[in-house]
């Protein structure tokens, strides 16, 4: 088979990071495609593979992003969804900034599409963090904080 050679799951990115590489990957909770355990089994297997959490996110930071789907224009498959996304070019901008000004990604706020029904933003943390309310308005990314 002409795809006989990928290893996809191989935690082993030792070469890439000493090649100066950066990884950004985010998945929604939602997907409705591809499961979202898959992702997480496996930046886990590189963390524990490449040395432990500091390590790996030195190159490599994993976002779970809760209420996206599977890429869909409005981050899900429900088209009267309104959940906070990635801007078109948010990622980009992070990875960016990562590579050409050593400014690595932390809490990444995010915000709804639209107004309609009404416009949210949400943190998206790096893994293992998660979104956790604090207090306030739950349509806003200043009444949550990321923690483990």
């Amino acid at each position: 088979s002409a795809y006989a050679g990928i290893d996809t799951d191989d935690p082993d990115l030792a070469p890439f990071n000493a090649s100066g590489g950066k990884i950004l990957v985010w998945h929604g909770v939602n997907d409705e495609v591809i499961p979202i355990q898959g992702t997480s089994q496996y930046y886990d297997s590189v963390v524990e593979k490449m040395g432990g959490l500091e390590t790996v996110q030195s190159f490599y930071r994993y976002y779970v992003v809760p209420g996206n789907g599977h890429m869909s224009p409005n981050g899900t498959s429900n088209p009267q969804a309104n959940p906070p996304i990635f801007a078109a070019d948010q990622f980009y901008q992070l990875l960016v900034n990562w590579v050409e000004k050593g400014e690595a990604p932390e809490r990444v706020d995010i915000v709804s599409p639209t107004d309609k029904p009404v416009a949210r933003s949400q943190p998206a943390c790096p893994y293992p963090q998660k979104v956790t309310y604090r207090e306030g308005n739950p349509n806003l990314a200043a009444s949550f904080d990321c923690k483990e």
